[in-house]
């Protein structure tokens, strides 16, 4: 990144010259000034405004949010629980969509410039350059927060932050292990799953590979032709590979969901190809957003708290912004809402296993 130092050099003026410029000063000839702002255009300069508020002595009473896909209701879920408590204290939120990974890292180097007085990130990726980012703000004494789901290989990356950030997390492993005893319990032994996570690193995830250590703990053998990875995470994604999935093998009689979004669209093709659920296939999700109520039939999903974890966040940034010294780490639990969605294999008859389970209408 471009210093004023490069700036002032480019236009070929003083340092001090090229800041009365930056800051709007007067006593700066027309002349100049026009050769600072042609610096600043050709170097891309973005002024150190944290530095700058720091100098005025004044809060922007401004948060940074980094939401991974806001189209997701799970993640704007968060998000609005988030926003709340920021409203309450009469804090705006700046709301980035970090889908595309490389957004993560150019939103981080906006914060690191912009007057932030405190980030939260939500699913967002991370890697050696972002948590440097990260890094940064934390020594300009802004507060992180982040959510993150338990067991992910890449979290030793992130604890490099030790206890300086905060950490909401949830074991979303279990989950899936719930699910899928749930799926036994019922008699599934044939049991498909729906991933938006690429083949070469599927069992790095959470979810998949508490989906696996299940089955395997249930003596399952996992068969490739029931697992469909590389999925759009969208309802089209979903439809995409329940089709897949049907056409790879017939004899499944249950699908674990990566999401509810895959899980809804998931449910649309069965509709296209008239097969009744969960009469004739059983399908179970993850997340238990507030879409889940209202497909047809209403969706059995593994519930991930979402309101707690933006209002953790929200709270700790405040904390911390006001030098108070709140916990640093929150695990939420999950469990089983279990709606019309799963249903049992007619002719097994398997002893159902203690699964932590709510019956949600």
């Amino acid at each position: 990144m471009s210093t004023l130092k490069d700036v002032a050099e480019h236009a070929g003026v003083s340092i001090s010259t090229a800041s009365r410029v930056i800051n709007g000063k007067e006593y700066v000839s027309e002349e100049t000034r026009q050769k600072v702002a042609q610096a600043i255009r050709e170097l891309d300069y973005q002024p150190n405004l944290i530095a700058q508020s720091l100098v005025k002595g004044r809060e922007t009473r401004q948060l940074g949010l980094l939401v991974y896909d806001i189209s997701n209701s799970y993640f704007a879920e968060i998000t609005m629980a988030f926003e709340a408590i920021a409203y309450q204290h009469d804090y705006t939120v700046i709301l980035c969509n970090t889908a595309e990974g490389t957004r993560t890292l150019k939103y981080l180097d906006m914060f690191i410039q912009r007057q932030i007085d405190g980030v939260a990130l939500i699913g967002s990726p991370l890697g050696q350059e972002e948590i440097r980012r990260l890094q940064i703000l934390l020594q300009r004494g802004v507060p992180v927060v982040m959510a993150r789901e338990k067991g992910w290989f890449a979290n030793p990356l992130a604890d490099i932050l030790g206890n300086q950030s905060g950490i909401v997390e949830f074991d979303t492993v279990e989950g899936c292990r719930m699910a899928i005893d749930y799926l036994v319990s019922r008699g599934h032994r044939r049991i498909g799953g729906l991933f938006t996570v690429e083949r070469n690193c599927l069992w790095d995830d959470p979810r998949a590979r508490g989906f696996r250590q299940a089955l395997e703990d249930n003596g399952i053998e996992i068969d490739d032709n029931l697992i469909i990875s590389d999925l759009k995470t969208s309802q089209a994604g979903g439809f995409l590979g329940m089709g897949q999935l049907l056409q790879q093998s017939r004899d499944c009689t249950a699908v674990f969901a990566y999401n509810d979004v895959i899980a809804i669209g998931a449910l649309a093709q069965c509709r296209e190809q008239g097969i009744r659920v969960p009469d004739d296939l059983s399908i179970v999700s993850m997340d238990d957003t507030e879409d889940s109520l209202y497909t047809n039939p209403p969706l059995t999903s593994v519930r991930i708290p979402r309101r707690e974890q933006g209002e953790f966040m929200a709270e700790y940034l405040l904390a911390r912004i006001r030098g108070k010294t709140p916990p640093s780490c929150y695990s939420l639990p999950v469990y089983l809402a279990l709606r019309q969605s799963v249903g049992s294999v007619p002719s097994k008859n398997v002893p159902t296993k203690d699964v932590p389970t709510k019956n949600i209408p």
